[in-house]
């Protein structure tokens, strides 16, 4: 039903939760937007690693915490925003950018 959703942005909404396992069923995300939610918690899913068309995963501004560790499997155009560095794990670094 679903297949066809390239962005979904949930950006400054008061969210509150995890990140859905279900956004990794979406076959055309090529954007997620998280950020300003502060309430926004856990780690990253690896679900995610099945949209091979995400070029932005914007997760600055939350309480996401935990390691990032897919992002080379998702091709050398995906940039990650997030609030600290330190959630990238070793093989993403070459994609995040801190935003403050």
């Amino acid at each position: 039903m679903f297949q066809n959703v390239a962005q979904v942005e949930l950006s400054a909404n008061s969210f509150t939760g995890s990140i859905p396992t279900e956004y990794g069923l979406l076959g055309n995300l090529t954007q997620l937007g998280v950020d300003f939610n502060v309430g926004i918690t856990g780690t990253v899913p690896t679900e995610l690693m099945e949209c091979d068309k995400m070029s932005l995963l914007s997760l600055h501004d939350t309480g996401i915490s935990g390691n990032i560790t897919f992002c080379d499997s998702l091709g050398d155009n995906l940039v990650v925003q997030v609030p600290d560095v330190s959630i990238c794990g070793e093989e993403c670094l070459c994609c995040c950018e801190t935003i403050f």
